[in-house]
């Protein structure tokens, strides 16, 4: 993410890179291009928050794994207004304590905050939101990704191997202490707070149902990455929203690495990453998203990588958000707040 945030900052011809604060040891003192894989910038990265130039900021595109509400503070009051890719959407889901420690830095430094993101975020609330405009007493959002991880499987085991559990017994991958699962339901949930909300209901509880598939035969991903037959290899996590007693939001998302699974569930398709929003009501709407490097067959990679360009989708949009951002009124400003986010330089 890191990686494909920056490189679009570099490659923008409207954005100039200032400083850069990474948290590997091993990029510490190498050149910003040298990371991106871009001409030197004459910019080394740095480790500590105080070494950074930020009276040169206007904006920092904030995005490790998880956030750390302090650091982002600090920068916040220090004038610099901040997006970030670590869920924070939509933070009023954490309470008033998160609320007011990110809305009192603003406005003690006249900055904004916004949290950014594809899906959770995008996917999962802002076009369910829109599309619900059509219809006429929407009675159930409906959201599901179906993703084909093998290739970040491959690049980062840690995660989705250790973490998420593929290639684990079904016991081991569901275990309930996982802090991988409640890090990403947390995340889902500020998307049904913010649905909810802006609809004007309440939501009485989130009902989680993530459930495993196993590999029906060996798959190998890679001579390093290996599911054995009946160990997962593919990952529905759900989240039902309740309102007024009934299921009113689910967000359910499938990480397969195979369709030889047992049980078979209905996941095939030809895309490597396929969104479907479904609203049900007065009339009801479905509309279905992939992505992928080119739709344009004559494209040498088309209808390919899907996978990495979810990935860098999630950072472009936070990169096409600055010029909205810094022109905002100083406090939390969600997806909601702000104009339509478009592709800044489009079309030229």
């Amino acid at each position: 993410m890191g990686k494909h945030t920056l490189r679009a900052v570099l490659d923008h011809p409207q954005l100039a890179l200032v400083g850069l604060k990474v948290y590997d040891e091993t990029k510490v003192g190498r050149d910003a291009g040298e990371l991106a894989d871009r001409p030197a910038t004459g910019i080394r990265a740095v480790r500590e928050l105080a070494e950074l130039p930020l009276a040169a900021a206007d904006c920092v595109l904030y995005v490790p794994m998880q956030p750390d509400y302090d650091e982002i503070a600090a920068l916040l009051r220090a004038g610099v207004s901040v997006i970030t890719t670590a869920g924070n959407m939509y933070p009023q889901a954490y309470g008033q304590e998160v609320v007011d420690k990110l809305q009192d830095a603003c406005l003690a430094g006249g900055s904004v905050f916004h949290g950014s993101g594809i899906n959770p975020a995008f996917m999962s609330d802002v076009l369910p939101l829109t599309l619900s405009g059509l219809s006429y007493r929407a009675r159930q959002i409906i959201v599901q990704e179906v993703s084909d991880i093998a290739h970040y499987a491959v690049a980062a085991p840690g995660i989705m191997m250790d973490n998420i559990g593929f290639g684990k017994t079904p016991d081991e991958a569901l275990r309930p202490d996982n802090p991988f699962i409640a890090w990403m339901s947390a995340y889902f949930r500020e998307s049904m707070q913010m649905i909810v909300d802006h609809l004007g209901v309440t939501l009485d509880a989130v009902v989680p149902g993530h459930e495993v598939a196993v590999a029906r035969n060996r798959v190998e991903l890679s001579p390093d990455c290996v599911i054995e037959a009946g160990t997962v290899a593919c990952r529905r996590f759900e989240w039902t929203g309740i309102v007024n007693g009934k299921p009113a939001i689910i967000l359910r998302t499938y990480w397969k690495t195979t369709l030889d699974i047992e049980p078979a569930w209905p996941i095939g398709s030809e895309k490597e990453v396929e969104w479907t929003v479904t609203i049900e009501g007065t009339p009801s709407f479905q509309c279905k998203v992939s992505t992928c490097a080119s739709y344009d067959p004559a494209n040498p990679r088309y209808n390919q990588g899907g996978e990495e360009a979810a990935v860098i989708g999630t950072g472009i949009h936070a990169v096409n958000a600055i010029p909205w951002v810094c022109a905002a009124p100083p406090g939390i400003r969600t997806f909601l707040d702000l104009p339509i986010i478009g592709s800044v330089g489009a079309l030229a």
